[in-house]
């Protein structure tokens, strides 16, 4: 029996995806051409075209995957039964999993784009507040102050001289959860005296 044609032309939309991930995450946006993803994939520009609009349509559709992922994974990590510590090392975990797959090239090139912010501030605006409520941060805490001074430690990724001074973004990254969440404090210290 043939296949219906719906499932042909996923099948090579899922094509055209998988290997614009691979080319990207490892060779970066500016590099990869649509010629480039047609001919690895095993498609024609006609059938690129009839899927996204260009290339950067492409990416988008990309970031809007990965983060749906990374949402997905929040709100399975958000109702676990374990202190807030645990979940937030859990959700670094995976982003951290998820940064080292790609090339530094890819990463200076998406990062710019801002092409979630909004939705991002959102969604974890609503992870504070749920927090709040069950206790585990304090209750006196503005959430929209944590989500601005979240925003503004990530402002500090566009200073080149800073993030020169890690060995990566990710352990960039590392640094501004670790501030964010445990302060200056050391951890075993916290509320002794």
């Amino acid at each position: 029996m043939a296949e219906a044609p719906e499932t042909k032309i996923s099948k090579k939309e899922t094509q055209i995806v998988e290997t614009a991930q691979d080319l990207f995450m490892h060779y970066g946006i500016r590099r990869v051409t649509v010629e480039e993803i047609c001919r690895r994939a095993g498609v024609s520009k006609m059938t690129f075209y009839k899927y996204f609009a260009n290339k950067i349509e492409l990416v988008r559709h990309l970031w809007h995957a990965w983060f749906d992922k990374g949402y997905e994974r929040l709100d399975e990590i958000d109702v676990m039964d374990i202190p807030l510590p645990d979940k937030i090392q859990m959700m670094f975990d995976w982003k951290t999993d998820l940064l080292s797959k790609m090339s530094t090239e890819f990463l200076e090139e998406i990062l710019p784009l801002d092409l979630e912010r909004e939705k991002i501030l959102r969604r974890f605006m609503e992870f504070i507040i749920r927090a709040q409520k069950r206790g585990e941060i304090r209750a006196g805490i503005n959430p929209e102050f944590l989500m601005a001074v979240l925003d503004k430690l990530y402002e500090l990724g566009d200073n080149e001289a800073l993030r020169a001074r890690y060995p990566s973004l990710i352990e960039f990254n590392r640094e501004i959860k670790d501030f964010f969440w445990y302060g200056v404090i050391e951890r075993g210290n916290y509320g002794r005296e």
